[in-house]
């Protein structure tokens, strides 16, 4: 097999880094001559009118990249288990994410073909998942199946919710990835380690145009994309590899437990949870006037903090991985305290 650390891996990397931020700077000519803009509402962002498909090279240039290697591979890719699903998974997502950014789906529509995709590419790999006696009555494989697949939909979905502001979704695949990389290498598993390396160069590529002040958006096929790709990654890795599930999403915690509290919020004041919206912790840090690059500074430290957490929980016994989980809320909760008191506090003085 290619060698994970080998030249013809490294030349790879390079060409992804190199096709994404080319094809992304050709797509925003692109954009802007066809008319294919982001065009600013009450609940944008940002305020002038943005190409919003340099997720679709973006995700070429990693898929382009990972066939160039499996080919290299003479194969032995294939042997990985779930890998090649994983990335085709992902891909299936990035199409269907492309579909709604041209026709604008429902999000009903999205969900049920999100749900049924994810439950199907799980199927195929009922083998892997464990049979674990409860009681003394083994939990039906179909019911790890549903499990599984509804976390997928999760992190598809709040990866799609999170691409809000300049620089954050590219700068969490590219500063997350990194970490799977190099994680998954250190236990020997060079096909996921590859696989991360190359999204890892392919969102750097994007994020060269996505830094603040963002010239280009993702758009729903870039993050529908990496969404899909960490999601999946996430069960099959963890039931196909040595490393545990809580270590391969304790990375996007910020994602995570943003999205599920703003949920929870707008469901308790009976709002329409399930439409666009200005009110996750991120977008209320920059009403309150901070920047975008401040605040996406902020939340890649928050992603290396999670990084270390990750690495602890797997230093750690059960007390110490308990320890870390409770760490990472308390931070998190820390965070969205402060927020909500710098809003009290504009209220106060507000004539």
């Amino acid at each position: 097999m290619v060698q994970t650390f080998g030249p013809i891996t490294l030349g790879l990397t390079v060409a992804s880094l190199a096709a994404s931020t080319a094809g992304v700077w050709v797509s925003i000519r692109l954009a802007r001559r066809v008319g294919r803009l982001d065009v600013p509402n009450e609940r944008s962002s940002h305020t002038v009118p943005t190409p919003r498909m340099g997720g679709v090279p973006m995700v070429a240039a990693a898929l382009l990249a990972f066939g160039c290697w499996a080919f290299l591979a003479a194969g032995d890719v294939f042997s990985l288990e779930g890998l090649p699903s994983s990335i085709l998974f992902a891909f299936a997502m990035s199409i269907l994410g492309f579909w709604d950014d041209l026709s604008g789906l429902s999000p009903l529509t999205r969900f049920l073909f999100q749900l049924i995709a994810a439950i199907l590419f799980l199927w195929a790999w009922t083998g892997l998942f464990p049979k674990i006696p409860i009681g003394g009555v083994t939990l039906p494989q179909f019911l790890w199946i549903l499990t599984g697949a509804f976390s997928i939909v999760w992190m598809v979905n709040l990866y799609n919710f999170m691409d809000g502001i300049d620089g954050l979704a590219g700068g969490e695949a590219a500063v997350a990835s990194s970490f799977f990389f190099l994680l998954f290498a250190r236990y020997g598993e060079s096909g996921w380690a590859v696989a991360n390396l190359f999204v890892a160069a392919a969102s750097m590529g994007f994020l060269v145009h996505n830094w603040p002040p963002a010239r280009v958006f993702m758009g729903d096929a870039g993050s529908a994309f990496l969404g899909g790709f960490f999601g999946i990654q996430s069960v099959i890795a963890a039931i196909a590899t040595p490393i545990p599930f809580p270590v391969l999403v304790l990375p996007f915690s910020n994602f995570i437990l943003d999205t599920t509290f703003t949920l929870f919020r707008r469901m308790w004041r009976g709002e329409k949870w399930y439409l666009a919206h200005r009110s996750h912790i991120y977008q209320r840090m920059t009403n309150l006037g901070i920047s975008h690059k401040k605040v996406t500074l902020f939340e890649l430290l928050s992603v290396i903090g999670a990084c270390i957490a990750a690495e602890g929980y797997l230093a750690f016994g059960s007390m110490g991985r308990a320890a870390v989980l409770v760490a990472v809320l308390a931070c998190a909760a820390t965070c969205g305290l402060w927020v909500t008191n710098k809003e009290r506090g504009l209220e106060v003085v507000r004539p």
